[in-house]
């Protein structure tokens, strides 16, 4: 089965001109004259853990240019998460029952607001998914002058399973160091799920569907969404996206 990386879509007909997102709105109290960064209770602050508590909010205004679309651009405080329509949310909740927490916001643009709107806390990652043997996994080492010369070299890791990962993971983490799967093989025989996150793949967290849900999400004519096929990277996909999708 093929499986899909979901991205916001580059099309500018079907996303706006200019600039997507204009400001997010915290919901916090006036009296709480704070950065978001500096709340713990906010929801962009919880790295991808169950919440148990009431978290703070914020609403997205958008430019009077961009279109109200089913996946919202991420971005922001929130950069980590899918922000969703109730339509687009209510299928990828029949496709999974675990791992998801989805808090409701509002899309606000010139004097509209658009209230079925959701922001997507997902705290199960399937990195056992991953066939790490075979995917491309770039380390960003700093070089041995980089205080001085902020210079790194990529370097190709040879992993071979998720716990072999992991111990190049937290060795990065120690240097302030990046380890990316860069392009990335699946292991189809152990997937069980059909909507899925995965963590350290370009752009940070990657969200994946099945060819069957892809296949729904298209039918009931969803719209802002691109499908990336997995086994593409960020780079042959920027080729590919085009003859699919349009030019930007």
């Amino acid at each position: 089965m093929n499986y899909y990386k979901i991205n916001f879509t580059s099309s500018v007909k079907i996303r706006g001109n200019g600039d997507y997102i204009k400001d997010y709105k915290l919901r916090i109290p006036s009296d709480m004259r704070l950065f978001y960064w500096e709340i713990p209770r906010f929801v962009g602050n919880i790295n991808h853990e169950k919440i148990d508590f009431e978290p703070y909010l914020l609403d997205i205004e958008l430019f009077a240019n961009s279109k109200i679309n089913d996946l919202i651009m991420q971005g922001g405080p929130v950069s980590s998460m899918l922000i969703l329509s109730g339509k687009l949310k209510s299928i990828l909740e029949k496709y999974r029952k675990t791992g998801m927490q989805f808090f409701n916001i509002n899309i606000l643009k010139k004097d509209e607001i658009y209230n079925d709107y959701w922001l997507l806390n997902m705290y199960e990652f399937n990195q056992e998914f991953v066939n790490f043997n075979n995917s491309r996994i770039i380390y960003e080492k700093k070089d041995v002058d980089f205080n001085t010369t902020y210079s790194t070299k990529n370097i190709d890791l040879k992993v071979n399973d998720n716990e072999e990962f992991n111990i190049y993971i937290e060795k990065a983490k120690e240097k302030l160091e990046i380890i990316t799967i860069e392009k990335l093989v699946l292991s189809e025989d152990a997937i069980i799920e059909n909507f899925f996150a995965l963590k350290y793949v370009t752009g940070g967290v990657g969200y994946y569907v099945s060819e069957k849900v892809k296949q729904e999400i298209e039918k009931e004519r969803c719209t802002g969404l691109e499908f990336q096929p997995s086994y593409l990277s960020y780079f042959e996909w920027r080729k590919e996206r085009e003859k699919i999708y349009g030019k930007m």
